[in-house]
């Protein structure tokens, strides 16, 4: 780095030899040749020494040019302060260092030179060194910005100024290392409360006594005290199977490193060489104030529970979730009090409408349909207009509705475009097979109405609907439509359902069910009876599941094409089809029989988004693959979509994706 110059100095001898020495030693030599030369043609030596005359005049007005430039360029900085003595950034007390758009330094004040580098020469000149690798460029786009060196902590600012259009830039260093150690103590020791619930079946108990039973869940209850109180944790039993945990952040980020280990070994706990088959929830929620971080923890663990519980939901602030766990099978924790309950609640939200719009997803399916067509039933039992959304040119429920056609629900089903003329003041809008607001067949139509229901079975996400008057969430049923089904055995005076209507359901049920193979407890049962019983004919459902024969081999295609790697198969829909998402979701269905199999997934391209389907038998939670490339779904089926990129580039980041959810199960 340059020496300091100012506008009232002039480079001594002594400056310009330590500036440049190849110069002076080369001007010497040429003296001493001259000199010797003058001894044996004194007309050549005269000669040479006028040319070293000339030069050496040349040199130093040049170097003399570029010292006062230098001195312009810095005086030129010293314009974004005023100093009196008139030595500028010379003599200012913060550390100051000028340097170009291309980042190397110019020029640096004495206290630069003391308090940061130490008055030794630095390992460059590039100001990158100083800024943690940020450059000129980047450094223009910033107010101010964060840097270390040499083991202290610096907040900088930076000017900016142009000379003779070359851009100047002067960079002010303030050291604030205790600061920023006072305000990592602060974030470290900022409160976190978790409310910690154990997850198991009544059924897991069946044939132990009392006592073998308390032992079980005193020994879980030991085990997970045990692994929190390594963390210097308050633990306190609130009752009922629930825990309340108050922490730190500091302990906290100690337990996310460790990956909440204290859920495998919950559900790893055997007792007499059999594992007990308990589970735990954990909401964690960080916040400035204890009651803060108690009501962000409880709806931590609601969204914890509402994925399907063994996991942990972080809250880190703003809905900003942390997720670790979720890769056992959820055990069925559901009761007919709260589908009662439910009932009575969404009877009278009805009633009080003007009218009722119902819809599904995009690119609805038998389940969104069907369970559509349920509500339809409920709102004409309360005496309701009732209109189904649907976009018959996207859906992949056009057999049903065309089963439904010479029905009465018929000329339920209008185009999202109507549907946004029938929004009044007092319109209820029903959302079904989702709860996410970007999935939805016409979101317009949501922004628009005022009261919504939500009746969704999916594992829930960060992003879920939020302003809905009843949000009915099972993820333990099987589908959208057994939890309607549910709803309409318990309506008040009973509602006498139609056989195509019965058969609409069965079908939903059916489909999410892989025909009663997936996802299917003691509930589904009861409630495909409860259909059966009112009519709903099994061939004629299963005639909707029919393809035509070039489906068939489109399907085959893919299957066949398939490869596998790490029990998992991969297969892509890359040729143009019409049924392009019945090939896909069937395929990944058909895979999922190949010996060894335990995920299957099949890409397939519509417009410039790739989409996958994700499907496994519950060894692998392909939700937690799908969230992990922006999708979601089940822990059986799920599914993603990438815009702008390409089936190559779709499919590492597939692999990748596998790769850490099989990381989890390890």
């Amino acid at each position: 780095m340059t020496k300091k110059p100012t506008s009232k100095s002039k480079p001594s001898f002594k400056e310009v030899f330590s500036v440049y020495p190849v110069t002076v030693f080369f001007i010497a030599v040429s003296v001493i040749l001259c000199f010797i030369t003058f001894f044996y043609n004194y007309k050549i030596a005269l000669g040479e020494a006028a040319v070293i005359i000339i030069l050496l005049v040349f040199a130093v007005s040049v170097k003399n040019f570029q010292f006062k430039r230098l001195v312009a360029r810095i005086n030129a900085c010293q314009g974004f302060i005023s100093a009196e003595n008139g030595n500028g950034l010379e003599n200012f007390s913060i550390p100051v260092v000028i340097f170009g758009s291309d980042s190397k330094i110019i020029w640096c004040n004495s206290a630069f030179k003391k308090q940061i580098i130490a008055n030794t020469s630095p390992s460059g000149d590039s100001i990158e060194q100083f800024t943690g690798g940020i450059g000129a460029e980047k450094i223009r786009g910033l107010d101010t910005f964060e840097c270390e060196y040499n083991g202290k902590s610096y907040t900088a600012f930076h000017s900016f100024t142009e000379y003779r259009k070359e851009a100047l830039y002067a960079l002010y260093f303030i050291e604030d290392t205790e600061l920023k150690e006072f305000r990592l103590l602060y974030r470290n020791s900022r409160p976190v409360v978790m409310f910690m619930t154990f997850d198991f079946a009544e059924e897991n108990f069946k044939g132990l006594r009392e006592s073998q039973v308390s032992e079980i869940v005193s020994g879980v209850e030991g085990l997970s005290e045990t692994w929190f109180t390594k963390y210097d944790c308050l633990i306190r039993k609130l009752g009922n199977g629930k825990f309340m945990i108050v922490t730190d952040i500091q302990n906290a980020e100690k337990m996310k490193a460790d990956k909440f280990s204290v859920l495998s070994a919950v559900r790893n706990y055997t007792y007499g060489d059999k594992k007990a088959g308990i589970t735990i929830s954990v909401g964690a929620a960080v916040g400035n104030s204890i009651s803060d971080c108690e009501n962000s923890a409880n709806q931590a663990l609601d969204m914890a529970l509402g994925r399907g519980g063994d996991q942990v939901a972080f809250n880190n602030g703003s809905n900003n979730y942390e997720f670790f766990g979720g890769v056992s099978q959820t055990a069925e924790k559901r009761t007919k009090v709260r589908a009662r309950i439910v009932a009575s609640a969404i009877s009278q939200i009805i009633s009080g409408a003007d009218n009722v719009l119902v819809m599904g997803h995009r690119n609805s399916d038998l389940d969104a349909v069907g369970a559509a067509v349920g509500v339809s039933e409920i709102c004409k039992y309360l005496g309701k207009e009732c209109n189904i959304v649907v976009d018959k040119d996207a859906t992949l429920a056009m057999p049903l509705i065309l089963h439904l056609n010479g029905t009465e629900t018929e000329n339920k089903f209008i185009s999202p475009d109507k549907a946004e003329s029938l929004v009044g003041e007092n319109t209820l809008l029903i959302v079904v097979d989702t709860h996410r607001q970007v999935f939805l067949e016409a979101p317009q139509i949501f922004d628009a109405v005022s009261k919504v229901i939500v009746i969704d079975h999916h594992r829930k996400t960060v992003d879920h609907i939020n302003k809905a008057v009843v949000f009915y969430h099972e993820p333990n049923a099987s589908s959208a439509s057994e939890m309607v089904t549910e709803l309409i055995e318990y309506m008040q005076g009973g509602i006498s359902l139609s056989q195509t209507s019965a058969e609409a359901l069965l079908s939903g049920i059916m489909l999410d069910t892989k025909s009663f193979v997936m996802k299917t407890g003691v509930a589904t049962f009861e409630t495909a009876a409860y259909l059966r019983a009112a009519g709903a004919d099994t061939v004629a459902v299963k005639r909707l599941f029919g393809n035509s024969l070039k489906t068939q081999k489109e399907k085959s295609e893919v299957v066949k094409n398939a490869v596998i790697f790490g029990g998992s198969a991969v297969g892509a829909v890359d040729f143009e089809s019409e049924n392009v998402r019945v090939i896909a979701g069937q395929a990944a269905d058909e895979l999922l029989s190949v010996d060894g199999v335990e995920s299957s997934y099949v890409l397939f391209k519509t417009g410039n988004v790739i989409n996958i389907s994700a499907r496994s038998y519950g060894n692998v939670n392909v939700q937690l693959v799908m969230e992990n490339m922006g999708g979601g779904g089940h822990r059986t089926m799920a599914a993603c979509q990438i815009p702008d990129i390409s089936f190559e580039e779709a499919l590492n980041r597939l692999k990748k994706a596998i790769k850490a959810v099989r990381l989890l199960n390890e």
